[in-house]
Formats: C-alpha cells, sequence, structure tokens
C-alpha cells in the first residue's frame, strides 16, 4: 500500500552526495558557532535501556547515515541524564555503531506546575513568569484560548532561548552539542504527544522531549522529524505543535494512520509522509550467543517460532489505567489457548522471549507457568533479559515472531522472518505500518474471540509455506530502504544551512 502523501526523490545516494558539494549559503558566523564543515548531526534522542527495541531506534540511525556520510559526526543525546546509571552503559554502546557517533546526557531541567525548579534556573523563571494557577489549568486545558496562546509562544520563542543561556553557564558540552548542529533530527518513537489515553503531561513530557526542537527552531538551525508515531496532540499543545511542525524541514511518521491523523488536525508539515522507523536498519548480531542459545536448548535454524508478550496492566504508563485486570487475564488466556494449538497441532517448540525487561516474570507466571505440561515441554522460557543483538540473531532464525510488541515486529521484518502481531487498539498506531508494507492480514486483534481461529490459521499457513511468506516481506524492504536513505538525503541537503 502506497500513501499520496509519501513522496519520491531522486536516487537517495546521488542527491547525497551532490548535496555535499554545495555550498551552503554565506551567513556571518559568530565567535562560538562554527562553519557548516565543522558542525555535526544531533540526534534526539536515544531512548530507554530496558526494550530490545528502543535499544536499536539510535544505532540504525547510525547504520543508516554511515552508508550515505561515513564521516559525518553525530552527537546523540540521551534521554537519561548524566547521573544515571545507563547514561554510561548508552555512551560506551553507541560509537560501537559509529566511530563519528559520542553520546551526551539528557540537558534540561523541567519542572511541573507544581515543582518551580531552583531559584536562577530557566524553568523557574518560566514559573514565575505565569504561576502555577495558569501552568495548571494550560495543562489540564481548562485555560483561556487567549491566554493558552501567549504561554505557548513562550514555550515557542523565549522559554528555549532561556534554556539554552542556561546550558551556556552550566553545561557548556550539551549547550554546544545544540548550537553546534548542522541539523537536529528527532529519531523514532512515539514520544511528540499529549493526551493519549487522558494523560496530560505537558512539562514533564512533551516539552521535555521536544526542547532540542525548539532550541534548534529558535536558533535557525534546520531540524525534522523522522519515523514517529502520533497518538494525540490535545489543545492546547497543538498550538506548541502546529507552528514547530510547520517550521520543520520534515515531519515524518512510521504509520499511516499517524499521517492520517496528522491531517485530521491540521499538523502536517509541508514536507510529510512515509518514513521507517530506524530499528529497521539496525545490523547487529551476536553468532556465538545464538550458536549457544540453539545447542543449549537442542533447537534447530527455522524450526522454532518466538512468541512475545505485552501485559499492559502490569506495564508503567497511560496503559496501566485503561487495561482492567479482567480483559489482561482475556488477553492471557487467548495467547495460551494459541500456543496449546500451535504445539498440539505442529510439534514446534516456541522461545518465550521478552522485548520489555520486566515481562520476564510475566511470562513466566501469566504463560508458561499456566500451560499444560505437554504444551510447557515444548515452549522455552527466557529467564533474563537478553540483547538487541541477541535478539537480532534469534530472530533471524525463528521460522515466524509472533509478537504483541511492535519493535520486535520490525526487528524480525528487517530480517525476513515472517511475523504476526495479536494487539489491542491501545497499543497505537504504530501497528498500522503493517499496512504500509501490505501485510494487513498479519495483524490481529487480541480482544476480538473471532480473531483467535484467525491469529491460528495465518501461523499454520506460514508454517506451511514459509518461503512465500518470506517472499512476501522481502518484496517490501527494498521500499523501507529507499525511504530511510531518502530521509538521510534530506538531512544532507538541508545540512548547515542556516537561517
Amino acid at each position: 500500500m502506497r500513501h499520496l502523501m509519501s513522496w519520491t526523490h531522486l536516487p537517495a545516494l546521488l542527491i547525497a552526495f551532490a548535496a555535499l558539494q554545495q555550498p551552503a549559503p554565506a551567513r556571518a558566523q559568530t565567535d562560538t558557532a562554527p562553519p557548516a564543515a565543522n558542525r555535526h548531526l544531533l540526534a534526539a534522542f536515544s531512548w530507554g535501556t530496558g526494550n530490545i527495541g528502543d535499544i536499536a531506534i539510535a544505532p540504525g540511525l547510525l547504520n543508516l547515515l554511515d552508508e550515505v556520510q561515513p564521516n559525518l559526526p553525530v552527537v546523540v543525546m540521551t534521554s537519561q541524564s548524566a547521573a544515571s546509571q545507563s547514561f554510561a552503559r548508552v555512551a560506551e554502546y553507541l560509537p560501537r555503531y559509529s566511530k563519528n557517533c559520542r553520546a551526551v546526557p539528557y540537558p534540561f531541567t523541567i519542572g511541573t506546575d507544581a515543582n518551580a525548579g531552583a531559584p536562577g534556573t530557566a524553568w523557574r523563571a518560566f514559573h514565575d513568569r505565569w504561576g502555577a494557577s495558569t501552568l495548571r489549568a494550560f495543562e489540564n486545558g481548562t485555560l483561556s484560548a487567549r491566554i493558552a496562546a501567549r504561554v505557548a509562544d513562550d514555550v515557542l520563542n523565549r522559554l528555549p532561548r532561556e534554556m539554552l543561556d542556561e546550558l551556556q553557564n552550566k553545561d557548556p558540552e550539551a549547550a554546544r552539542a545544540l548550537t553546534d548542529a548542522g541539523f537536529v533530527l528527532f529519531t523514532s518513537g512515539t514520544t511528540l504527544n499529549f493526551g493519549r489515553m487522558g494523560q496530560r503531561r505537558f512539562y514533564s513530557f512533551s516539552l521535555k522531549f521536544a526542547m532540542p526542537l525548539l532550541i534548534a527552531r529558535v536558533q535557525g538551525i534546520p531540524y525534522g522529524i523522522g519515523g514517529q508515531s502520533f497518538e494525540a496532540l490535545d489543545w492546547p499543545s497543538d498550538l506548541v505543535f502546529r507552528p514547530l511542525f510547520k517550521d520543520a524541514q520534515f515531519v515524518y511518521c512510521r504509520d499511516p494512520d499517524s499521517l492520517a491523523y496528522l491531517a485530521q488536525r491540521d499538523l502536517l508539515a509541508p514536507r510529510s509522509g512515509f518514513r521507517p522507523d530506524s530499528t529497521f536498519f539496525f545490523q547487529g548480531f551476536d553468532e556465538p550467543w545464538l550458536e549457544s542459545y540453539l545447542s543449549d536448548h537442542r533447537l534447530s535454524p527455522k524450526k522454532f517460532i518466538t512468541l512475545t508478550i505485552r501485559s499492559a496492566k502490569s506495564q508503567p504508563g497511560p496503559l496501566a489505567d485503561t487495561i482492567t485486570q479482567e480483559r489482561q487475564d482475556e488477553h492471557m488466556e487467548r495467547i495460551r489457548q494459541f500456543l496449546t494449538d500451535w504445539v498440539t497441532q505442529t510439534g514446534v517448540p516456541v522461545v518465550l522471549c521478552p522485548e520489555v525487561r520486566y515481562e520476564i516474570p510475566l511470562m513466566h507466571d501469566n504463560v508458561y507457568q499456566r500451560l499444560a505440561p505437554e504444551v510447557r515441554e515444548k515452549c522455552i522460557w527466557m529467564d533474563q533479559f537478553w540483547t538487541t543483538e541477541q535478539a537480532y540473531s534469534l530472530y533471524r532464525q525463528a521460522e515466524m515472531v509472533v509478537s504483541m510488541e511492535m519493535h520486535s515486529v520490525i526487528m524480525a521484518l528487517s530480517l525476513g522472518t515472517p511475523v504476526l502481531m495479536p494487539q489491542f487498539s491501545e497499543n497505537g498506531r504504530k501497528v498500522w505500518m503493517l499496512e504500509e508494507l501490505d501485510l494487513r492480514d498479519w495483524i490481529f486483534d487480541i480482544d476480538d474471540p473471532a480473531d483467535a481461529p484467525r491469529l491460528l490459521a495465518a501461523a499454520l499457513k506460514i508454517h506451511q509455506d514459509p518461503a512465500q511468506a518470506e517472499a512476501r516481506i522481502r518484496r517490501q524492504l527494498p521500499h523501507v530502504r529507499q525511504m530511510g536513505l531518502e530521509m538521510v538525503t534530506e538531512i544532507m541537503l538541508s545540512f548547515g544551512r542556516l537561517k
């Protein structure tokens, strides 16, 4: 399926290299701003370390960039602060995928309507300008429309400058990561949202993660948003996001439903369309681990499947308050029934593996332990969290990946491995990227009892002809790759061309 808002350029590599031969428009340089040739790409952000898919986003982008411009310096702004133990791991990990990459911790101090922040901080000044009552009403969507417009103007045009001034005094390295950027790219994810399932955390979530883009905008640095899913942008957040998107070089969605949502809300950028989640371009493997794992569990390549759950009620965040325990129990019951029917009819073993760290005990208690003994004998519960590289190696050798989590689906697809996704609507719009790839029939509604036999039938069909299923995927991968390269091309065309 191709959408009218997805548009095609000339071959990406040729354009990118031609762009690099073009001098940037003349611009007076300040004492602190380097010329375009010495600027870097700032990628914001690298995400969590407890999800194998989130871990793959930044390295996937680095791999894609290296294909087009291998000597381009890249600074990755992480979502972890300098004091976080996970920041050190991320800072050591990312350069494995690009010798020209370095990581900087998340530098912004942003409070809430109730948290005025330390005296002298940019957030304290913002809080004092408006007061807790006004800021609370803005976040709740109960503020006067005229006052909301003035708060939004502050968020767009004044607060980012003050945040940058504070950084230049307190954290010059982080400040240079922003001011010395030739382009700021917001990486794949579901982060530029406000109001999803009643969650109204504008300051501590939406504004926090959008700040690099807001600073790029006021500094005249070109910026773009790549491979995002948009769940909700409730008023008054759209008063901020509409100008932010309008001034971007591009705003690209990783699924067609997010594109339709932005169109309905009049939030499309001048350049909008489909671009894949950068996890599609991850290229890390751990073959020694795979060899040992297959041997230990007596598994043969392409003679097993994997299954990954999403326990919404137990997952922190907005889902936990919207999924009842009864509904989650029904989800797990249908997963157990699928495993029972699969093992009974095929005898093919199943690896029960996590995408998210905290799903490991939940898989054990809600699925593995509650299977009949003869079914459990054919299932292997992964009792420790694994690395993204290990997951890629295992998924490459699986006959099929059945996952309620989207990134495991993306990872498998990038390897040509067939996927099935039993999902629930609160999972979000990202599932519809399968529609973009002409794989709509591999999406299933786990809340619909009628979809349970459909899921099993689809699995058996793949089992009977895995080559045909793999061919369906491989027909789509050149399109995915082309779209990824075209986004890098667009970055290089505007790189360093400051306003």
